[in-house]
């Protein structure tokens, strides 16, 4: 009997100790052994800020790409690859990861899921880019490591102008969608100095845009990563045609077409 009960405990212990967690295969879920290990090996931490059991794209990515072991035989040669998971489901992450992952998700600023960082050895951090249409697992680890080679150059020279967006137009455009509509204001006086107010507003983000798209044109970027300078003009000609119609609404034409708010309108009627 008390041979039996020590082959109970021992498989219990067998159990749990490599119990399946939510780690994909060829990823630790340990960051600060991550960490160490970068230091040794000279590569950079990819971790993966995931939601494992409720986050609809964390699943995709993890089925399409992070599972695959194409994608992780090529990402492994430049990246350490930690998987660091928020599930709702604490079974399906070790102890020391559900004290730890919290600590690191304020570290370094987590706000929505999945999010994917390159970590230095140092422990600083910049966003490494989510797959861009239909690539493959290898297509997306190949273009992972060009960011990290290419990372400098993009500093240098694409960096600038993604803060300038950041610090000018970026707040035009919060400040836009918290503007209150105008044609829920009650009398016409008021509706026609909010409609002035929002009209302002989209001329100053369209000029904004302008200006910072043919700066963008005119400088000399390095071949290697002209990629970049193409997603950063992409973003500053979104939309950009919409805005322009809108700034040249009317108080009249603009009453007449919006039933509702015009950010949740504008996409339909101005195409």
């Amino acid at each position: 009997m008390k041979k039996l009960i020590t082959s109970i405990v021992f498989s219990l212990t067998v159990t749990l100790l490599f119990a399946k967690t939510s780690t994909p295969d060829g990823f630790i879920d340990d960051f600060d052994m991550a960490l160490e290990s970068a230091k040794k090996s000279g590569k950079t931490v990819l971790a993966v800020f995931s939601g494992s059991d409720w986050c609809y794209w964390c699943k995709v990515l993890e089925k399409d790409y992070l599972s695959k072991k194409e994608f992780v035989d090529e990402a492994s040669k430049s990246f350490e690859l930690c998987f660091i998971d928020s599930p709702k489901d604490k079974s399906r992450v070790t102890a020391k990861a559900a004290s730890r992952n919290p600590e690191l998700l304020k570290k370094y600023a987590i706000r929505e899921f999945p999010t994917m960082k390159f970590i230095k050895s140092d422990g600083t951090a910049f966003d490494a880019p989510r797959p861009k249409g239909d690539i493959t697992p290898k297509a997306y680890a190949e273009a992972l490591i060009k960011t990290i080679k290419y990372n400098p150059l993009v500093e240098k020279h694409i960096k600038p102008f993604k803060d300038e967006f950041t610090a000018k137009i970026q707040p035009l455009h919060i400040k836009f969608f918290q503007m209150e509509f105008p044609f829920s204001k009650k009398t016409e006086e008021e509706q026609r100095a909010a409609h002035l107010e929002g009209v302002k507003l989209i001329r100053e983000i369209v000029a904004k845009r302008i200006e910072l798209r043919e700066k963008l044109l005119k400088a000399k970027i390095p071949s290697e990563i002209e990629y970049e300078k193409n997603d950063l003009l992409n973003q500053l000609n979104a939309n950009l045609e919409d805005l322009k119609k809108l700034a040249e609404l009317k108080f009249e034409d603009a009453k007449k077409l919006y039933g509702q708010p015009i950010n949740k309108r504008t996409k339909g009627k101005l195409k």
